[in-house]
């Protein structure tokens, strides 16, 4: 999702850390814009005036303080939502700061009933309590106004945070909960559907009220929930259309490898002959990487291919199809090697999956569930 993320050099229990390069931009804006509206803060909170907060760079400095806890407030949100997935047995890949906010992509989503509305509600509630926490603390440290304006801020903007997430959009967290308790009753597909078309109304009347108080950041908010709601139904639609279907079923098992030092030119001819776009690259029976025609763009004809070749992105043959579609989509590559033990017994394209793809959609529209295998 975020391929211009920097993976920070720590974990936060066990899970990755990154900032998209939004997140490297934003930053320093929303201390810029903290810190130039300080006096309406210090006014909307409560804190008494000193006029020693308002000399200098020291604005900029709480600006910079209060987004930085912020941030630190969405990445304590997000890992109250990873740790009770890990309740479920479901992993969180990595936790990435943007634009927006926090993201925790997990693995999976559990499909034991209601538990997508328990681990969506968890980030609500770290919100309100981390709220709650600011407030409390703010009434038992000094009145200096610098600690004052920097709890308070935060209290504000995690119950603000809280609130936000509880509409019942889709990717926002009240979205979830609404489609897990509409999925208690009916296929999760359907539950998809709805949700996702509730999502796009919301985000519209988001939109319009952006424009009409001239808010862009509203705007920037309706668009991303508009955008989320239907990539959360396209991949509903992916999910139901492979469940169980395994890289097994869908990969080729008589692969066509090259040698390492084999000339671009002759795999340019090859690649003509055979109609392949890729091949692995294998040497004393160990896959050294994957060749393509995008890797020979510029080459010299003479060049041996090992020069050429991209990273080897290899997966199990027992790994789910749709983890197979994830990981083409996260890498942008077009096939996958498929290994055991070691060993390449296939190889899996984006072709193979867009196929079955295919044939499994056209096929629940025409056979019953059951009738799969």
């Amino acid at each position: 999702m975020f391929r211009n993320a920097l993976r920070l050099p720590f974990k936060l229990l066990g899970i990755p850390v990154s900032l998209d390069v939004s997140f490297l931009i934003v930053l320093p804006l929303f201390a810029f814009l903290i810190g130039s509206q300080l006096p309406t803060y210090l006014q909307l909170l409560g804190v008494r005036p000193d006029s020693r907060l308002l000399e200098g760079y020291t604005p900029y400095l709480l600006g910079l303080l209060a987004a930085l806890g912020l941030f630190t407030s969405v990445v304590i949100h997000e890992l109250g939502h990873a740790v009770t997935a890990r309740m479920y047995g479901v992993e969180t890949r990595e936790i990435t700061l943007w634009l927006l906010g926090g993201v925790a992509q997990l693995s999976d989503m559990p499909r034991t009933r209601g538990a997508e509305a328990v681990i969506a509600i968890v980030g609500p509630l770290v919100s309100l309590a981390l709220s709650g926490v600011f407030t409390l603390l703010r009434g038992v440290l000094p009145e200096a106004a610098g600690w004052q304006f920097l709890l308070g801020y935060l209290a504000f903007i995690n119950l603000s945070l809280a609130l936000f997430n509880l509409l019942p959009a889709l990717p926002l967290d009240g979205g979830r909960v609404l489609r897990s308790l509409l999925a208690l009753s009916r296929p999760y597909l359907e539950a998809t559907r709805i949700a996702a078309g509730i999502s796009r109304l919301i985000a519209f009347a988001l939109g319009l009220l952006g424009l009409l108080v001239f808010n862009l950041f509203l705007v920037l908010v309706a668009f991303f929930v508009y955008m989320a709601a239907s990539s959360e139904a396209e991949q509903a639609i992916l999910s139901e259309a492979l469940r169980g279907v395994r890289v097994r079923d869908l990969m080729t098992r008589e692969v066509k490898s090259v040698p390492p030092t084999l000339r671009v030119s002759e795999l340019l001819q090859r690649m003509l002959l055979e109609r392949h776009m890729g091949y692995p690259v294998v040497e004393d029976g160990r896959v050294l990487g994957l060749v393509s025609l995008e890797n020979l763009q510029g080459a010299d004809p003479e060049a041996p291919i090992f020069e050429r070749m991209g990273k080897l992105e290899a997966i199990s043959p027992d790994a789910s199809a749709l983890e197979a579609l994830k990981r083409m989509a996260e890498c942008n590559f077009s096939r996958l090697v498929v290994l055991e033990n070691g060993q390449m017994v296939g190889i899996l394209s984006k072709t193979d999956l867009l196929r079955a793809l295919q044939v499994r959609m056209v096929g629940q529209t025409v056979l019953p569930r059951s009738g799969w295998r």
